[in-house]
């Protein structure tokens, strides 16, 4: 069966996700996009940004191709984007790309989002944690394919420090376009990611982060 696949609206690079839960300091729309300015003048090619809120926000203050989502609560972890409801509202906000959660732990129609969020006009990332899940999305027509969930489900856990470049590398030897995200923080990580074939990295919390940036080095002074 032929699959319908767009041309992907972002260039390979850095992406960097932009995003600040409930509670926290930054959590503002205005604030979002502020940091996403900040990205883009450092080099990022393109933003994740969740909620249609923030997406408005981000797509008046800058003009690369936005990666949206929407996190809904789902056990122990947030499924993205599960609904072809909040999907249009995404798209209606101005993102470029929809992320999807298309792991077997989530509920939802799935691998059959794909195709009316294509008729939407925005391209699809399909957010995976196994090998088995990317290609299938891929063969369903996913425009992209992230490791956003790798090390996050439920029979995954506990969660590794490191990010999973196994499967960055398992995907593009399988011709896959790949989107390398998950506890990528440094310099070292990014570079290993393109080395094993991603096409594109997402960092986050590394870069937009203060609490978790802070903590990270505040845990280097314990002796």
């Amino acid at each position: 069966m032929r699959v319908a696949r767009l041309g992907m609206p972002l260039p390979g690079g850095l992406i960097v996700s932009c995003q600040a839960p409930d509670g926290h300091p930054l959590r503002d729309p205005e604030v979002i996009a502020r940091l996403a300015e900040c990205a883009v003048r450092g080099g990022a090619v393109g933003l994740r940004v969740n909620s249609a809120v923030d997406v408005a926000a981000v797509r008046r203050r800058t003009d690369v191709p936005v990666i949206g989502l929407h996190k809904v609560p789902h056990g122990h972890r947030h499924a993205i984007t599960p609904t072809l409801d909040l999907a249009a509202e995404l798209a209606e906000a101005g993102a470029d790309v929809i992320a999807v959660d298309l792991t077997e732990e989530t509920p939802g129609p799935g691998l059959k989002l794909i195709e009316p969020i294509h008729a939407m006009g925005p391209a699809v990332m399909a957010d995976v944690s196994t090998i088995d899940e990317g290609l299938a999305a891929w063969a369903a027509g996913a425009d992209v394919v992230g490791t956003t969930l790798s090390g996050y489900t439920a029979r995954q856990l506990p969660t590794p420090d490191e990010p999973d470049l196994r499967l960055v590398a398992a995907l593009a030897e399988r011709g896959v376009r790949v989107i390398a995200e998950g506890r990528y923080r440094t310099e070292r990580h990014v570079r290993q990611a393109f080395a094993a074939g991603a096409w594109a990295v997402v960092v986050g919390g590394a870069i937009t982060d203060p609490i978790a940036i802070t903590r990270r080095l505040a845990a280097a002074t314990l002796r």
